[in-house]
Parts: structure tokens; sequence; C-alpha cells
């Protein structure tokens, strides 16, 4: 092969790599952007997926009712439970940093936080057998999915909370 052939054949190939890999990149953006799970329609509170759910799960109105109650109830148990966990953070950086720091109160605390974490993860699992109810077999076929992409909507949108 003469060196002119080797580099219209080079060419050719850089040509080829260069347009699959535009190719490739167009299709992961178009995936990302154009296949997120619609936004909630309820914007007075962002983290109402009742809609979403009852388009792609067929509820009746009685299960989004009933979906929307146990939501409401698991967000203020879980509102409550952060503010107890952020408070006990507080409370062991403040004791941690002090010039006489307290060794067992800190390993107290950390303790504490340790089991209202635990809870916290309880009360996700509680909220989730009590979903599981509501829905038919057919519509928990469809929840597993629809579960992951309201997941990772919502991850999108989380910023690091700094207080």
């Amino acid at each position: 092969m003469d060196i002119f052939t080797q580099k219209k054949l080079l060419i050719r190939i850089v040509v080829l790599l260069t347009v699959l890999n535009i190719i490739i990149i167009g299709a992961l953006l178009w995936k990302d952007f154009f296949h997120r799970p619609p936004r909630p329609e309820n914007q007075n509170n962002p983290r109402d997926v009742s809609a979403i759910l009852q388009r792609d799960l067929n509820l009746t109105e009685k299960q989004v009712e009933q979906i929307k109650n146990i939501r409401n109830d698991f967000f203020q148990k879980e509102k409550e439970l952060e503010e107890t966990i952020r408070s006990e953070r507080d409370s062991i950086n403040a004791t941690m940093f002090n010039y006489y720091t307290n060794e067992d109160l800190i390993r107290s605390l950390a303790r504490r936080v340790a089991d209202n974490e635990y809870k916290m993860e309880l009360l996700r699992f509680d909220q989730a057998q009590s979903l599981k109810l509501i829905c038919t077999p057919k519509q928990l076929e469809k929840f597993e999915g629809l579960i992951i992409e309201i997941r990772d909507f919502f991850k999108q949108d989380e910023k690091p909370k700094r207080k």
C-alpha cells in the first residue's frame, strides 16, 4: 500500500470515529434531556408526585388520596427526624471543639444520630409498605421502574444543603 492510499484510509478512519463520537454524545444528551419524567404538577409542593403516579399507574381517585395522606404523614415525620438529627449534629460539633471535650457525651450524641438515621430508614420502609398495600399487582410492576425515575428526577434538583 502506497503512502497516498494509507493517508486516505487514515483520514476516512478519523472521520468515521469523529462521526461515531458525535452520534454517541448526541444520543446520551438526548436521553438525558428529553427522557426525564415530567415536573410535578403541584408547584406549591414539588415533592407531590401523585399526578405522575396517577397518570402512569392509572390510579383511582381513592388511591391518589391515600397516597397523598401517606406521603404527607411521611414528610411530617421525616422533617421532625431531620431537625432532631441536625440539632444533635450541631451539639456534637459544638462539643468536639470545646476546650474540655466530653468524649462520653460525643459518643452518646453520635449514637443518637445513628439511631435517628435508623428510624429514618425504617420510616421510608414503612412508607413503601403502605404504598404497596394501596396498589394492585399490575400497578406494583410499573411502580418499581417509576420509583427509580422519580428518584433520579429529584436527585438532579438536590443541591448540597449547608446551613
